[in-house]
C-alpha cells in the first residue's frame, strides 16, 4: 500500500471512509468519451482490480449508484415469489424492504440486533414455505455482526433458493470468496472497504442466476442485471458513467492489488483485534463499555459499541471530536446507547489506535 500522507487517520465512521489524498487527486484528471478505446482500456484495469477484490472470473457490474440500488438489482431480477429475509439490523432490514416495495411477499428471519443468524435454523425456516431467493447481509452496518455467508448460501441452495449477498461494508475487509463458494449475487458499495468516495456500486452475478434473471419480469432498465453483463463483457457500461468516481477507483485498485487482498484480510482481522484487546483494556480500569456482538461474530470493519450508561452519546462524540478524531454515532434504535467505528479501507491498526486513544480519554473525561 502506499504511503499514507500525514494527515490520514482521523476519520473512522463506517462509511464513507476515510479516504487516501491520492485518491482523490486522481479525481481531477479530464474527462475522456466513454464510448472510446482509452475508456474500455481503463474499464478493462478495472475489472481485474474488482475481480480480485470479489475473488471472482465473473464479470463485474459497475453502476453509478448507492449500494442501495444494488440491491434493488438483485430483487428486480429474481422470479416472481415469496422471499425470506435474514434481518439482524437497519440494513437488512432494508433489503427485506426493498423486495417488498418491489412486489414480492417477504417473510423474516429475525434475530435481536447484534447476533448473526443460524444456518440450522434457515434450514427450518425454509421447508416452511415455497421461497425464491433468501436475503442477508454480510457485515450489518448497523451492529457490526457478520454473518456466515457462505454456510448461509449452502444451506439456501441445497433448498432450490436463491441468496443474494448485501456485502457493503464487508467485501475488500472481511473473506468472501465469491466463485469458491458459489454465492449468487454479492454487491458491495465504494465507500466502505474499498475505500473511495460513495457513489459507486459492485456486483457478480453466477451463470445461473443471470440465465433465471434473463426470464423474470419487471427487471427494469437502470438496474438490469442481464444488460450490464452483457455490456461488461464487451468493456463497457450500460450508461453514462461516474467518470472521476473511476479514476479514483483505478488509483485505488493499484493500492490493493499491491497489497494482496488476502493481506488486506488480515490487516482487517489486525484492526478487529486490536478493538477487542482496547475493550479488555477499558473494561480494567473501570470503564463500562463492550462490544454489543459476541466475539467470534464480529466484523472485522465496523464495531458498535455499548457506551456506559452515565455519558450521554453527543457529549462523549464531542469530546472525540475535540481530539481531531470523528467517529459514529449509533444507528437507529440503538442511536441513543451506542456509537460506532469504523475500521476498514486505508486505516491499520496504528491508525485505530490514535482513534481509540481519543475515545478512551473521552470516556474517561
Amino acid at each position: 500500500m502506499t504511503r499514507q500522507s500525514e494527515t490520514f487517520g482521523t476519520f473512522f465512521l463506517p462509511g464513507p471512509t476515510e479516504v487516501r489524498r491520492e485518491v482523490l487527486e486522481a479525481m481531477l484528471r479530464p474527462m475522456i468519451p466513454h464510448r472510446s478505446t482509452e475508456f474500455e482500456e481503463m474499464f478493462a484495469r478495472l475489472q481485474a482490480g474488482l475481480q480480485s477484490v470479489f475473488q471472482t472470473s465473473r464479470p463485474v457490474f459497475v453502476s453509478a449508484a448507492s449500494a442501495t440500488g444494488m440491491m434493488e438489482a438483485g430483487i428486480r431480477c429474481l422470479q416472481q415469489g415469496k422471499v425470506l429475509s435474514l434481518v439482524n439490523g437497519a440494513f437488512s432490514e432494508r433489503f427485506a424492504s426493498i423486495a417488498e416495495k418491489c412486489g414480492h411477499e417477504v417473510d423474516r428471519y429475525e434475530v435481536p440486533w447484534g447476533e448473526t443468524h443460524r444456518p440450522d435454523r434457515l434450514a427450518n425456516y425454509l421447508t416452511k414455505s415455497d421461497y425464491c431467493g433468501v436475503t442477508v447481509v454480510h457485515s450489518e452496518t448497523s451492529t457490526g455482526a457478520l454473518n456466515p455467508i457462505v454456510q448461509i448460501s449452502d444451506v439456501a441452495h441445497r433448498h432450490g433458493v436463491w441468496c443474494l449477498v448485501d456485502s457493503v461494508s464487508g467485501l475488500g475487509g472481511a473473506e468472501a470468496r465469491t466463485d469458491k463458494s458459489g454465492f449468487d449475487y454479492i454487491l458491495t458499495g465504494s465507500q466502505k472497504a474499498i475505500a473511495i468516495p460513495p457513489g459507486l456500486a459492485f456486483g457478480v452475478a453466477s451463470k445461473s442466476f443471470l440465465e433465471a434473471a434473463d426470464k423474470a419480469p419487471g427487471r427494469g432498465v437502470y438496474f438490469d442485471l442481464v444488460e450490464m453483463h452483457r455490456f461488461a463483457t464487451e468493456g463497457q457500461v450500460p450508461s453514462t458513467p461516474a467518470l472521476s468516481l473511476l479514476y479514483a477507483l483505478d488509483k485505488q485498485l493499484e493500492a490493493i492489488i499491491a497489497e494482496g487482498i488476502e493481506n488486506r484480510w488480515k490487516r482487517h482481522a489486525a484492526m478487529s483485534q486490536t478493538m477487542d484487546a482496547w475493550l479488555v483494556e477499558c473494561q480494567s480500569d473501570g470503564i463500562d463499555i463492550t462490544n454489543i456482538v459476541e466475539r467470534g461474530q464480529r466484523s472485522p470493519t465496523v464495531s458498535t459499541l455499548q457506551l456506559p450508561k452515565d455519558i450521554n452519546p453527543e457529549a462523549f462524540l464531542g469530546k472525540v471530536r475535540s481530539r481531531g478524531i470523528t467517529v459514529a454515532t449509533g444507528y437507529g434504535k440503538l442511536k441513543s446507547s451506542t456509537f460506532r467505528i469504523g475500521h476498514m479501507g486505508d486505516h491499520s491498526p496504528l491508525t485505530l489506535e490514535r482513534c481509540l486513544d481519543a475515545c478512551r480519554w473521552a470516556l474517561k473525561n
